[in-house]
C-alpha cells in the first residue's frame, strides 16, 4: 500500500471504471495522485525491498526447517504471508548460478587431464615425426581455409616445440601435445570437398543425414581447433557446463510430471500442485548444494578438514530433506513414501540421463 494522496476523482485512471473505496475493483490499481516526488521513490523501494526480504528469509526458514510445509501451505490457499514460488525460484537459481559459475567452477579449471599412458623416447618420437608428417600434408591441401590453414600452422608449431622439449626432457612424454591431436590425415579435408565427394557416391552408400551432420561438424572442430583433441574436449566441457541451468529448468516440468504418475490415485493434487512442490523442491536442493559445495571448498584450507564431516553430513540431510517433503506432503505412511521415493529417484536419474546426453550432443553440434 502507498503513503500518497489519494485522488478526489473516483475514476481509475488505468482502465476508466468507477472507483469505490481506493483501490479499483475491476483492475485492483491503487487510487492515489499520479505524481511522485523524489523522496516518494526511495521511500517506496526501501518497502518494497525490506517487504520482499522480509517474506524471503520467512520463506526460506520454513522451507528448511519444515519440508513440505510451504507447498501444503500454498495448494491450501494460504499465500500471502509467503514469497511466491516463481519469484523464489528465479532469484534463489540466479544466487545459486553465479556462484557456481564464478566460485565452484571456471572456465581455467574446466579442462581435461593428460593421458597417464606412458611412452618411450623412440615412440615419442616417432609420433611426433609422424604428426608433423600429417599436419605438413595437410597445409599442402588447398580444400583448406585460410582459418584452418592458420590452426595447422600453430600446430606445427607446437609439435615443433614438443621435438625440442622432449629432447631436453624424457620424464613428462605424456604431457606432450602430440597425444591431443584428432587424425588430419583423412581424405576429405573440408565441408565442400566431403560433399562434393557424397554426390559422386550412389544414393545408397551415401551417408545418412546423422553421418553426414557428424562429419560437417567433425570437419569444421578440425578446421577450427586445428584437429588438437584436448582443446575440443575442453570446449565442449564448457560449453556443456553452462547448459547446466537449462538443464534444470527442463528437468523441473518432468519431475513434477512423474510426481503426477505416482500419486495419478491422490485426486485432489492437480498437475500445477506438483509443480508448486516441485519448484520448493529445487530451492531446497539449490540451497542445500550451495553449502555443500561452500564446506567442499573450505575443507581444502589447512587446519579445516574436519569441514569435510560437515560436507557429507549435507549430503545424507539432502537424501532426507527429499523423502521428508514427499512424506510430510502427500501424508502417506512411511512405506509407501520409501517406495516411492526409491522409484522417484531412480526414474528421475535417467530422464537427467537421459536430458544431460541430449545437451551434451547439442553442447558438441554449438561450438
Amino acid at each position: 500500500m502507498s503513503h500518497r494522496k489519494e485522488r478526489t476523482e473516483k475514476t481509475c485512471l488505468n482502465c476508466n471504471a468507477g472507483v469505490y473505496g481506493k483501490y479499483c475493483h475491476i483492475c485492483g490499481q491503487e487510487n492515489i495522485e499520479p505524481k511522485e516526488t523524489f523522496s516518494h521513490l526511495v521511500t517506496h523501494f526501501v518497502y518494497d525491498i525490506t517487504h520482499f526480504d522480509g517474506k524471503f528469509f520467512s520463506s526460506v526458514k520454513l522451507l528448511l526447517t519444515k519440508p513440505g510445509f510451504l507447498s501444503a501451505e500454498y495448494v491450501k490457499g494460504r499465500r500471502s504471508s509467503y514469497l511466491n514460488p516463481i519469484r523464489m525460484y528465479v532469484f534463489i537459481s540466479a544466487f545459486f548460478f553465479l556462484f557456481f559459475f564464478s566460485f565452484a567452477v571456471s572456465e581455467n579449471t574446466i579442462q581435461v587431464n593428460s593421458t597417464k599412458r606412458k611412452f618411450t623416447y623412440s615412440q615419442a618420437l616417432k609420433d611426433i615425426n609422424t604428426q608433423k608428417q600429417k599436419v605438413s600434408h595437410a597445409l599442402q591441401d588447398s580444400n583448406f581455409s585460410p582459418i584452418a590453414r592458420k590452426a595447422f600452422i600453430s600446430r606445427l608449431a607446437f609439435l615443433n616445440e614438443d621435438e625440442e622439449r622432449l629432447k631436453r626432457d624424457t620424464t613428462h612424454l605424456d604431457e606432450l601435445n602430440v597425444y591431443s591431436v584428432i587424425d588430419v590425415g583423412s581424405t576429405y579435408n573440408s565441408v565442400e570437398a566431403y560433399d562434393s565427394l557424397q554426390q559422386k557416391l550412389p544414393a545408397a552408400k551415401r551417408d545418412g543425414w546423422m553421418g553426414k551432420q557428424w562429419k560437417h561438424k567433425k570437419l569444421q572442430m578440425i578446421e577450427k581447433y586445428g584437429g588438437n583433441f584436448r582443446v575440443i574436449i575442453s570446449a565442449i566441457s564448457n560449453k556443456f557446463f553452462h547448459y547446466f541451468p537449462q538443464v534444470l529448468f527442463v528437468s523441473l516440468p518432468i519431475f513434477a510430471l512423474l510426481l503426477k504418475l505416482f500419486y495419478n490415485r491422490r485426486k485432489e493434487f492437480y498437475y500445477g500442485d506438483h509443480a508448486i512442490f516441485s519448484i520448493h523442491l529445487y530451492c531446497a536442493m539449490f540451497i542445500l548444494i550451495f553449502f555443500e559445495i561452500l564446506f567442499s571448498r573450505i575443507e581444502d584450507y589447512p587446519y579445516l578438514k574436519w569441514v569435510s564431516y560437515i560436507a557429507l553430513l549435507f549430503l545424507f540431510f539432502i537424501l532426507w530433506f527429499t523423502y521428508k517433503s514427499l512424506r510430510n506432503f502427500y501424508k502417506q505412511s512411511r512405506g509407501k513414501t520409501i517406495l516411492k521415493y526409491v522409484l522417484l529417484m531412480f526414474t528421475s536419474f535417467l530422464v537427467m540421463s537421459m536430458l544431460f546426453g541430449i545437451f551434451f550432443i547439442f553442447s558438441v553440434f554449438t561450438i
